[in-house]
């Protein structure tokens, strides 16, 4: 990274502390308001199998917040039914780039029905982000998904990778992401384990839109780049969220993508998350 980077990440560092002293919520008070939320993409072949069942399996371990990503055939109605049945709510769902990149509304409309805050866009297939200009068409996409989102009262955010913060042509996508896209329209949900895996300090990435870094994925990282459950890796999840850096994080979904067995994985992620957030 050049010295020039490092110049503007020190002087958004500097801003973030002037803002925590001026008026950017205090932890105390973002903490209050988290509690464990999971990713349902971690328990996906349950979901496949029996959607009503795995909702009601994740309310007994003790979520109160679920992140979808798919409805496996089940209506926005009996999505929204299930979840009231369970005492859960769902701040936010995920999509593709793809299915989104001519007109939104259509998902949009169908998550508004749903009862989410969030159309979360979570992934772009790698053939649709090869240069610089790929990013800056993104960038539209979701500014026009964040306008689809206004007209419904909800909120449009982004999903990081680690793809994002490799540089192309000397650029960082995720300076595309930051600054091409409306503050009024887009958040950012913060995937801690990919930043990691990308080699970037997760307190260097909040600070380049703290009032933006809406929501997370809790994911933890081994000494051996490896996935794993909350609590069995080396991120300092604790440190992080009670930094003034991360003082606008609301939501804070656990997930690991292939757990050899996914409900002993967010019944243990639940655990320490729990922990953390009391």
């Amino acid at each position: 990274m050049s010295d020039a980077t490092f110049n503007r990440r020190e002087m958004l560092t500097a801003a973030v502390g002037l803002a925590a002293v001026t008026g950017l919520a205090t932890t105390a008070k973002a903490q209050a308001m988290r509690v464990p939320g999971v990713q349902l993409y971690t328990v996906r072949d349950s979901m496949a199998v029996d959607v009503e069942k795995t909702l009601q399996g994740i309310a007994g371990i003790g979520y109160k917040e679920v992140e979808f990503a798919g409805y496996f055939t089940r209506t926005a109605k009996e999505i929204r039914d299930m979840l009231a049945r369970y005492g859960l709510t769902s701040p936010s769902t995920h999509v593709d780039g793809e299915t989104v990149q001519d007109d939104p509304n259509p998902f949009v409309d169908l998550s508004a029905e749903a009862g989410h805050e969030y159309v979360t866009m979570a992934y772009m297939q790698e053939q649709n982000r090869q240069s610089i200009d790929d990013y800056k068409r993104w960038a539209e996409v979701a500014n026009r998904l964040g306008e689809a989102c206004r007209r419904n009262g909800m909120r449009a955010a982004y999903h990081n990778h680690e793809f994002e913060f490799q540089a192309i042509d000397g650029v960082v996508p995720f300076d595309i992401l930051i600054n091409e896209t409306d503050a009024d329209l887009l958040d950012f949900e913060i995937d801690f384990f990919w930043v990691a895996e990308a080699g970037w300090d997760i307190r260097e990435v909040l600070s380049m839109a703290p009032e933006r870094m809406r929501l997370s994925h809790i994911k933890d990282r081994n000494a051996a780049g490896q996935m794993v459950d909350v609590g069995d890796g080396e991120i300092d999840f604790a440190g992080i969220l009670e930094d003034p850096v991360a003082a606008s994080i609301k939501h804070c979904f656990v997930e690991y993508d292939y757990p050899p067995n996914p409900f002993q994985s967010v019944a243990a992620s639940h655990y320490t998350l729990k922990s953390i957030l009391d």
